[in-house]
């Protein structure tokens, strides 16, 4: 049974806790977090120890990884503590702000001889999982083009302001966002970006990060996408997947809709949304660390997307 602990109990955190007590194969053994009136009350509910500094946990819990749910500019120096410290670490996406605090993590995995994934969680949703399968299938043809639009107010008060900071966030809408996009149709197509180019900018408000983007993309499969993200408005949030013979589209992130052409329209497909994409990702993990190998990104692959995201903001006006 693999113990683990959770830092930070934000909207993620609390999936993360109720995901493994549906896993027989993980326990929860502590939680942690700065506010301490929150911490406390869920570490009571899940009868676990609480802490509000992370580094307080090596020395006072029997723990075999830790699941970081933290503002992104701080996913480097906590991976690297506890990776010293003799625990495994799952990484909420995106893995860090910048390729060289990657490639710190991973020098950190490989010399204390621990196992680095990242939650890149989309890839877990039913809706995707099915897309991958319709590809690999080929029953709408070969895959030519890939779209996405997601229009959503980022600037939202609601938003934690640590996301508006460019300095602990990394960027704006397409670090936290393009994240997302990117590792799903590498998911989905087993396919590696070649070339980037974008337009990145905020034109609304005076906040450091960037407010909208629109990306065009090339694989090393012929594939080519458009990701158009529009951070100030809540409009639509929608992928497009072109076939040789149909189209497939997923709405959110969990309704599915296929079309095949033949003049019918769009048709449904049921039974996608299961909720259990988070279970499916820590038992995943659970698997990388007892057995070496799962269907969960490590932190190689967690790099070459911050890569990506890199060379989009080489675009940024």
């Amino acid at each position: 049974m693999l113990k683990i602990a959770i830092v930070g109990t934000g909207i993620i955190g609390l999936s993360h806790i109720e995901a493994i007590k549906k896993l027989d194969s993980c326990k929860l053994v502590a939680l942690c977090d700065l506010n301490e009136e929150k911490v406390k009350k869920l570490a009571e509910e899940n009868n676990v120890p609480y802490f509000i500094d992370y580094k307080d946990i090596p020395k006072s819990v029997d723990c075999d990884a830790v699941i970081l749910n933290l503002p992104h500019g701080i996913h480097c120096e906590s991976t690297v503590f506890f990776l010293e410290a003799g625990m495994h670490v799952l990484v909420e996406k995106p893995m860090a702000n910048t390729v060289e605090e990657c490639k710190k993590m991973i020098e950190a995995s490989k010399k204390y001889n621990k196992k680095l994934a990242v939650a890149h969680i989309q890839r877990y949703f039913n809706s995707n999982m099915k897309v991958k399968e319709f590809i690999k299938s080929e029953e709408f043809g070969k895959l030519c083009m890939y779209n996405e639009t997601r229009c959503i107010d980022y600037f939202d008060e609601k938003r934690p302001r640590w996301f508006l900071d460019k300095k602990m966030a990394g960027g704006g809408i397409v670090m936290n966002y393009g994240a997302h996009a990117f590792d799903k149709l590498i998911y989905a197509t087993d396919a590696k970006p070649v070339s980037i180019d974008a337009n990145c900018s905020n034109i609304k408000n005076g906040e450091s990060i960037e407010g909208h983007a629109q990306i065009f993309a090339k694989f090393d499969n012929g594939v080519t996408a458009t990701i158009t993200f529009n951070g100030y408005s809540n409009l639509i949030y929608e992928a497009y997947y072109h076939f040789t013979n149909g189209c497939i589209r997923v709405l959110g992130s969990d309704q599915l809709e296929i079309n095949r052409g033949d003049r019918t329209g769009w048709h449904r497909v049921d039974g996608v949304n299961d909720g259990l994409a988070i279970v499916r990702e820590i038992e995943e993990f659970r698997k990388y660390v007892e057995l070496g190998e799962a269907n969960i990104p490590d932190g190689e692959y967690g790099m070459t997307i911050i890569d990506t995201i890199e060379k989009i903001y080489e675009h940024i006006v």
